[in-house]
């Protein structure tokens, strides 16, 4: 992969590639414009100054006589210099111009060929003798010093850009160096360390990002710790209904009386079924902890709440509970899935009946756009109530058996979608179920 350095360097050289090459050419094509009107200046001066030598007319001339030299200033080697009569007899010419015409006669500026070399010549008739001037020079020593002055100016901003180039590559990797550091001081750092990084100076521009990673670290020691208490709480939890299993099964061993056999075997099952409940509920829990609901899933409590009756059969049986559904519920859609709808109803109706009075009755009724689960119990204290959703939290006041995960599963099931709320009635006890938010039409299957 590519590395940051590098693809600031090219993104940085690119650009100022891009800004630089532009401006070479503006200045490329400006100084080309300004050597032209440079160069037709100076053939409008030569021929303006030759003709203010005041050369004759001299009609009586023939051509066999040799045009007399013209002098010309210190440039005379790049430039041809014709004089012209009135007639068409040539007059004078400069070293090395041809004898041939540089052009038609016409004022002014203009390109001929003459005698295969293309030319840049300049025209000029002086009004008072009424002779000819002709100035040029060839188009080749005009494009040899448009490119010697080019090549000038580009040779050094080449050079200028390689050595800029070169600053940019330190100048990156200098400013680069905190990112470098922050790298360097998480690579340094042992699995379990999660305090604050100490790397300074930062840059304003990644200081969100060191306090995102102070507050990544943060997180995952709080669900470090709160891994580290729930295993031990669970196999402190767990221990329990194994010693009691094996005690009374040393009891059922040793027994003599068929009684005291019995009475130690039930004390078995019951730590078999606490056991049972146990593993299950922590199972729910670690698949349910870190798990949101989907958005687009619906659940009926009707169904789900006879599933839940037929698996709790035996609890209620057992604890002389009847468990009521009333029409409302049975209707009630709620926007969770519907497996987690049943895992929050067991745990909910399981948390009633194992806490309300015996013998004694469970409701699930519709609430607003949830569900509310009312047994006729003394609810928990207002003191208690705020721990009641983490793990392994009983109520203080309570000898029942359990593990304190009924309403912890139940929540974890539950959110982000639905949240839980307690309420003290009259009759009873009662956990209520609404959505975390306020839905804008009824919920469709």
């Amino acid at each position: 992969m590519t590395s940051l350095r590098l693809r600031l360097f090219l993104l940085i050289v690119a650009a100022t590639a891009l800004v630089w090459s532009l401006a070479a050419a503006w200045t490329a094509l400006s100084a080309r414009d300004n050597v032209e009107r440079v160069l037709d200046a100076r053939l409008r001066e030569a021929a303006v100054m030759v003709a203010s030598l005041g050369y004759a007319d001299g009609a009586s001339s023939t051509n066999t006589v040799r045009p007399a030299p013209i002098p010309l200033p210190s440039y005379e080697r790049q430039l041809s210099c014709q004089i012209w009569s009135v007639s068409g007899n040539l007059l004078g010419i400069s070293k090395g111009a041809p004898t041939q015409a540089l052009s038609a006669g016409k004022r002014g500026f203009s390109e001929p060929v003459v005698e295969g070399v293309a030319w840049r010549v300049y025209t000029h008739v002086a009004p008072d003798t009424g002779v000819t001037i002709m100035v040029g020079d060839t188009l080749a020593v005009r494009r040899q010093l448009i490119t010697g002055l080019v090549q000038g100016l580009l040779v050094p901003a080449m050079v200028g850009l390689i050595a800029l180039a070169f600053l940019l590559w330190i100048g990156v990797g200098r400013g680069l160096g905190p990112v470098r550091r922050i790298a360097e001081a998480i690579a340094a750092r042992e699995p379990d360390d999660q305090s604050p990084l100490e790397v300074n100076p930062v840059p304003r521009e990644l200081a969100a990002l060191t306090q995102e990673i102070d507050q990544l670290f943060s997180r995952i020691e709080q669900l470090r710790s709160g891994e580290k208490r729930f295993m031990a709480s669970a196999a402190h939890e767990m221990l329990t209904p194994l010693a009691g299993l094996r005690t009374h099964a040393d009891i059922a061993l040793r027994a003599r009386e068929d009684e005291t056999r019995e009475r130690a075997l039930e004390r078995i099952r019951q730590s078999v079924d606490r056991t049972a409940r146990l593993v299950r509920q922590l199972l729910e829990w670690s698949r349910h902890d870190a798990k949101s609901s989907s958005l687009g899933e619906t659940a009926v409590v009707g169904p789900a709440a006879e599933i839940v009756q037929e698996e709790l059969a035996h609890l209620l049986e057992r604890r002389d509970v009847r468990l009521v559904i009333t029409d409302a519920a049975r209707a009630q859609q709620v926007p969770i899935p519907q497996e987690a709808l049943i895992i929050a109803l067991r745990n909910l109706v399981e948390n009633a009946a194992l806490h309300g009075p015996k013998p004694g009755m469970v409701t699930i009724d519709a609430e607003r756009e949830g569900f509310a689960v009312t047994d006729e119990g003394g609810g928990i204290s207002p003191e208690d109530a705020a721990a009641m959703l983490e793990p392994f939290s009983r109520g203080s006041a309570t000898n029942l058996p359990g593990s304190g995960l009924g309403l912890a599963i139940a929540a974890a099931a539950l959110k982000p979608r639905m949240i839980l709320s307690f309420e003290q009635t009259e009759g009873g006890f009662r956990v209520n179920v609404e959505p975390s938010f306020r839905l804008e039409r009824p919920v469709t299957a």
